[in-house]
């Protein structure tokens, strides 16, 4: 009963935050404007190059943000359903713009945030990228990969909300934690409502539909997305910078070599293999000069994969050079009879995505820090398949998989 009266004061505290004639406009505790002039409050500027799913432009005291994806029934290639959103950041101390006209569906935010709450492991990512990983106040749960933020979540130090793939976001936690922004990866328009009620609760939040990307550099320039919040757009444009750069400079690298062929995808079970055609694992083959022996001859669904029976892999893989088979979600693997008809088995090129991961407590850095970092990925790949030009460089991602030790 005392838990409920908490929850329920917590909740008349916040909702008095909200602006009584727009729940869309979320006003600070003890923040008053003080000045609305033409001054240029944003020296550095975000500039999107890659990403398809979000936009920003700088009027002086506030940004525009739009971000929209599509949604699309999983495993299947069919019509999906649009979601958008449209965000006003206000540079906290001065007066934000009248909602109408195109602002008139717009949620204003004031910025910069001076906490954070996010509910997928990435989002820890990007932050700790832009050297604001102190500021998450809630996250998702027990599985991160940062020891440093499981064991604040074990001491009720940062709260959890629950992660965006399985539920919505516990908004009783987040009454309790009063973050000054809520950056909500909306994984599924069921959870839409969600979204809703934590504004009209007075947090501050914004969708985030970063998994929309269908490239993965443009999924990595969310960094700038995330900077937007924060006034870190400096930070944000050099960090993605060194990124890119750095890829390209492999890429150069890899393409000197003569072209090996590959195939990525693990076992399902019941004689059935999840295999990358065109996602962001195909794009790393590609960008490492891997010839992706399925691209062309299969037809992936939405997310860029597809799954094969043991028949068609073999009349497609068998000849393959490379294989990346290991990934924390494999069935264990068919008998050695059925798996030494494929050439990696028998040549030891074998490889994983799995070298960073916690099985004690159930987290992988492949979900986190390699959607951040995918130089790092393409670079381990290199590593694996022409070892030769990267001899002082140690992967970091990826690694040979064992066959006598299964990573599941």
């Amino acid at each position: 009963m005392i838990k409920q009266l908490s929850g329920l004061i917590l909740l008349l505290l916040l909702s008095a935050c909200s602006n009584p004639e727009n729940p869309k406009v979320i006003v600070p505790a003890n923040s008053k404007p003080t000045e609305n002039t033409s001054k240029d409050y944003f020296a550095e500027k975000a500039t999107v190059k890659y990403a398809q799913h979000f936009t920003v432009t700088y009027h002086g005291n506030y940004k525009i943000v739009r971000t929209d994806a599509t949604f699309y029934p999983r495993g299947k290639k069919a019509a999906g359903e649009d979601r958008s959103d449209v965000l006003v950041l206000v540079q906290k101390g001065t007066t934000a713009p009248a909602l109408e006209g195109p602002l008139a569906s717009a949620t204003i935010i004031p910025i910069p945030a001076e906490d954070v709450a996010v509910n997928v492991q990435h989002s820890e990512s990007f932050l700790r990228e832009l050297g604001l990983v102190d500021r998450i106040t809630a996250i998702g749960g027990l599985y991160s990969y940062d020891e440093k933020m499981r064991n604040k979540a074990h001491n009720q130090e940062v709260g959890q909300i629950g992660y965006s793939w399985h539920s919505p976001p516990n908004l009783e936690v987040l009454l309790e934690r009063k973050p000054g922004l809520f950056l909500m990866t909306l994984a599924s328009t069921a959870h839409t409502e969600s979204l809703d009620k934590c504004r009209q609760l007075g947090i501050p939040t914004a969708a985030v539909f970063d998994w929309a990307e269908q490239d993965y550099l443009a999924r990595t320039e969310w960094l700038k997305f995330y900077s937007l919040f924060f006034n870190a757009e400096g930070k944000a444009n050099q960090v993605f910078a060194q990124i890119s750069s750095r890829i390209e400079a492999l890429k150069t690298m890899a393409a000197q070599q003569a072209q090996e062929s590959a195939m990525w995808g693990y076992y399902t079970s019941k004689g059935q293999w999840a295999m990358q055609i065109s996602s962001f694992q195909a794009q790393y083959m590609r960008d490492a000069n891997l010839k992706n022996v399925l691209l062309g001859k299969v037809e992936p669904d939405a997310n860029g994969t597809q799954i094969l029976d043991t028949e068609q892999l073999l009349l497609h893989g068998q000849e393959v050079n490379h294989w990346i088979i290991g990934d924390i979600h494999a069935s264990p693997l068919p008998k050695e009879a059925l798996m030494s008809s494929f050439q990696p088995w028998n040549t030891e090129k074998l490889y994983t995505n799995m070298g960073r991961v916690d099985h004690q407590s159930n987290a992988s850095d492949w979900y986190a820090t390699a959607i951040v970092r995918p130089d790092s990925v393409v670079a381990d790949l290199i590593k694996l398949v022409y070892p030769d030009l990267l001899p002082d460089y140690q992967p970091v991602f990826m690694d040979i998989y064992d066959k006598e030790k299964p990573l599941n």
